[in-house]
């Protein structure tokens, strides 16, 4: 190739890549400026969202803000465990697992390992029943055929001044609330 052939195509090389490079920036000068993007559909209601496996996608409605308001602390990791008909929720109050954690769990099918005649305060959260632990910190609530699980465990007992059963009714009306 002649040096004068390679010099025309390196420049119509170059030029189309300025042309390129311009078009992607977005208008230059004078012209009107272009549209801002659409914003993204509304989000659906909640009572729409779901995980996979029909699960309601509680992880992401339940956010770590809304736990940590609930807490009264920050909690600034946050994760999804879904499994076959369940989906766990952790939020840990610091970056590793090995951090005390807040665990929300919903699980399909699964009321009817709750009993009313044993153990625990039989409480109501709404119309629904459900039973608090206060050994272990949890609160479980028949949902229909379901469980709703709100697991704060003992070393989180300084949370909410120590009224661990009301943050768990909390967390749980703020799930319910989300996934109906």
């Amino acid at each position: 190739m002649t040096h004068a052939l390679r010099r025309t195509r390196t420049l119509a090389v170059l030029a189309l890549l300025g042309s390129l490079s311009l078009t992607a920036c977005g208008p230059t000068g004078g012209g009107p400026a272009a549209a801002p993007p659409a914003p993204a559909a509304s989000t659906p209601p909640a009572s729409a969202a779901a995980a996979p496996g029909g699960l309601p996608d509680l992880c992401t409605l339940l956010t770590a803000g809304a736990v940590a308001d609930a807490a009264g602390t920050d909690i600034p990791f946050h994760r999804a465990e879904p499994g076959p008909g369940i989906i766990s929720c952790a939020y840990h109050l610091g970056a590793d697992d090995a951090t005390p954690a807040i665990f929300v769990q919903y699980q399909t099918g699964a009321a009817g390992i709750l009993d009313f005649t044993n153990s625990g305060e039989e409480t109501r959260i709404g119309s629904l029943r459900a039973k608090w632990y206060e050994r272990g910190a949890k609160l479980n609530v028949a949902v229909g055929e379901d469980l709703l699980i709100v697991n704060l465990g003992v070393s989180n007992k300084n949370l909410r001044g120590g009224d661990l059963r009301a943050l768990a009714v909390e967390l749980a009306e703020r799930s319910l609330d989300l996934i109906r």
